[in-house]
């Protein structure tokens, strides 16, 4: 397979987090201006809150327990043969920070949209968006804070390029902080 580049783990997760939030606040609003009946009463309410926060939970576990396995990959890294390549790549890796942006603010418009409209449940569209705002934190809290630690910068191939499988299989690269092409 030829490469087919790398960008910022922490660029690209922050990123699509952050428009996925995004995405989910502006589908809200239109959401909520629009439904006549939120179903906040009752069972029906206890459902949509229920299931919002459930989605939180699951996802969060999910975070927590697939933190140290994350943490031995980045240890594992193997450092990039020609930092500035990187470098040269800078407006390929914009595009596809964009790209998975993009995805991902599809992914939670349509979500929300069909859990407000077809599903009749609209609080259930917060549940995602609770679920990228847990994401962030984990960000932070992993990536970050081991580049900062490190002194290092995680790079993979883009998701948006490559696919959930590649993207998997594939090894983290480091490179020495001051390599970073985006920033």
């Amino acid at each position: 397979m030829a490469d087919p580049g790398l960008v910022r783990i922490a660029t690209s997760q922050v990123g699509e987090g952050v428009t996925g939030v995004m995405a989910g606040v502006a589908a809200d609003i239109g959401v909520f201006l629009t439904v006549d009946d939120l179903r906040l009463t009752g069972s029906a309410g206890y459902i949509q809150v229920g299931c919002a926060a459930a989605m939180l939970v699951f996802w969060t576990v999910n975070l927590a327990v697939y933190r140290p396995r994350e943490l031995r990959a980045f240890s594992n890294a193997v450092p990039v043969e020609d930092p500035a390549s990187l470098r040269a790549q800078g407006t390929a890796q914009r595009r596809y920070v964009r790209q998975g942006c993009v995805r991902v603010a599809g992914l939670v418009l349509v979500f929300t949209l069909i859990c407000a409209y077809y599903l009749h449940r609209p609080v259930l569209g917060l549940g995602l968006q609770l679920v990228f705002a847990s994401s962030l934190l984990h960000t932070w809290r992993t990536t970050v804070a081991w580049e900062r630690r490190h002194g290092l910068a995680l790079w993979k191939p883009p998701l948006s390029l490559v696919g959930r499988e590649t993207w998997r299989r594939s090894p983290y690269f480091v490179t020495p902080t001051a390599a970073q092409s985006l920033g």
